[in-house]
């Protein structure tokens, strides 16, 4: 039998028992495909991060399974893996900025210290707009979210990515948002009909004051009903604001995300805009992470 260890890392959140959960494997060496697979989803977190050796020049690989499938890229998964690597395997202690393999190439990630703990903060994939949705789209889209088309802003649902395509609708009261019961098969059918991975709803409403942002995201095709907090996510609707002048730019360079409330998990996302002749050019986001175990698993 091989013992394999394990942590399970509460990540954007500094207080354990909210934010998004975690498991992360901070040796996955040896671990096949299908031992993976059957770990992320015998833990059944959101997702399960499993950090590697780098195959070129980073300083360490990572792999990300959701409970069904594996994953190219997501942001709590990296801070959170991200988290593990710095409290217990860097042998630089003072290191300020990480390089990491994912499924979407070798990304930077910046080491704020300082705090109880150090507040991570990683560069997302160039923000791209993808597409707008029709006018029957919208409504196919509505009708999956059962929202009136009341509810609905004047900006246009849009699909954007800054690694994984999204689509992100903005509403325009926070009362809507917060009782919004989705349809979630009829969400996974419009994730497969336009090649998404997850739908956030958003509003400029927010529940606490120091937050810009109010989201919620969902993303049945890979096993999650509702995610706390969606690096990925954070990462698409700060493009869709930035692309849509829904906020001013001085704003979007520095400002937080709230999710997870409807859910029980508060999270909090930090984020940060940077533009050229108007346009978002570069996305980091960020935030701080708990562990709040540390065990071991046996494997054949």
């Amino acid at each position: 039998m091989r013992s394999i260890q394990v942590r399970h890392v509460d990540v954007f959140t500094e207080n354990a028992f909210s934010g998004n959960p975690l498991t992360v494997i901070p040796n996955a060496v040896g671990l096949s495909d299908v031992e993976m697979q059957a770990i992320a989803g015998e833990f059944g977190t959101p997702e399960t991060s499993f950090i590697l050796p780098a195959n070129g020049d980073a300083d360490y690989g990572l792999r990300i399974f959701s409970p069904i499938k594996e994953i190219p890229f997501a942001g709590h998964p990296v801070l959170g893996a991200a988290h593990v690597f710095v409290s217990e395997l860097s042998k630089d202690k003072e290191a300020s900025v990480l390089r990491h393999e994912t499924g979407i190439g070798v990304l930077q990630l910046h080491v704020i210290r300082g705090g109880k703990a150090a507040k991570l903060v990683m560069d997302q994939g160039r923000p791209k707009l993808i597409g707008s949705l029709t006018e029957k789209q919208a409504l196919t889209l509505a009708e999956a979210l059962q929202l009136d088309e009341a509810a609905m802003a004047d900006s246009t649902p849009q699909i954007v990515s800054t690694g994984l395509p999204q689509l992100f609708l903005q509403l325009k009261e926070l009362n809507a948002l917060s009782k919004m019961t989705p349809d979630l098969v009829k969400v996974k059918n419009m994730e497969a009909q336009l090649g998404l991975t997850g739908v956030g709803v958003f509003t400029l409403e927010t529940v606490n004051r120091e937050d810009s942002v109010h989201l919620r995201f969902f993303a049945p095709s890979i096993g999650i009903s509702e995610d706390a907090a969606a690096g990925s996510a954070a990462g698409g609707v700060a493009g869709y604001i930035a692309f849509c002048h829904l906020l001013p730019n001085k704003t979007l360079q520095g400002f937080s995300i709230e999710q997870g409330l409807e859910i029980g998990r508060p999270s909090r996302l930090y984020v940060n805009v940077e533009f050229k002749d108007d346009a978002p050019v570069n996305i980091r986001v960020g935030g701080y992470s708990v562990t709040v175990s540390a065990g071991s698993i046996s494997m054949p």
